[in-house]
């Protein structure tokens, strides 16, 4: 059963890596670095590609929230 998507993030930030937050970060990671494509990543980590973007869009909006916390 895959985890209610919008929970994903939330999971890593407080220190819940369960194998599938744990395959979807490095599912996440591997498409920044250019190693797959998001399909291939998403077959190779067996997680759903939407997963995968909604953590990344969460991710990159944290960052950019953050980031603006300290200027």
């Amino acid at each position: 059963m895959v985890k209610e998507i919008n929970i994903m993030f939330k999971e890593y930030m407080t220190g819940a890596l369960t194998p599938e937050v744990q395959a979807v970060l490095k599912a996440s990671q591997d498409i920044a670095s250019g190693v797959f494509s998001l399909q291939e990543a998403a077959n190779f980590y067996k997680v759903p590609a939407k997963s995968i973007v909604q953590f990344m869009a969460e991710s990159a909006e944290y960052d950019v929230i953050f980031n603006k916390r300290e200027t």
